[in-house]
């Protein structure tokens, strides 16, 4: 910014006026409420993003599957009964933080249990639960499931 320019406010830019909706390029005409107007899909508006599940809604059906399979490996799987129930152990798990006293409590499991079962989840999807990058990516494909 040059000395002559003035400070720029807030998260507004020069060009840009506070409560008018913005455009990405190539985007079509928006009605007068923000959205995008021609009957098309809704595009997710910022505020809508708040989540990962919200943010995964969006994506293509093919992709979530997708996703799903590749990061559950074998798990993905819902016919084998022992997958549902790992399955259903590492939703727990990751619901309450990773805690595996709160977990062996929610699933009325010993600590053990639940130790044993996240060790099989980790060795059948190749995901180290110790990693926040791998719990996410487990989290998110449970939620495309």
């Amino acid at each position: 910014m040059r000395r002559s320019d003035p400070p720029v406010r807030g998260h507004q830019r020069p060009g840009r006026h506070p409560g008018r909706p913005q455009r990405r390029a190539g985007a079509g005409p928006l009605r007068a409420d923000g959205r995008a107007a021609g009957g098309g899909p809704e595009p997710h508006r910022r505020r809508d993003l708040t989540t990962l599940e919200a943010l995964l809604s969006g994506l293509p059906t093919d992709v979530r599957t997708a996703l799903g399979i590749h990061a559950l490996g074998p798990l993905a799987d819902g016919s084998n009964p022992s997958h549902r129930m790992l399955l259903e152990t590492l939703d727990t798990f990751l619901t309450h933080n990773g805690s595996w006293a709160r977990t062996a409590e929610a699933l009325h499991l010993h600590v053990n249990t639940v130790h044993y079962r996240i060790g099989r989840v980790e060795l059948l999807t190749g995901r180290d639960l110790a990693r926040l990058d791998h719990k996410l990516d487990l989290k998110a494909a449970l939620l495309c499931r």
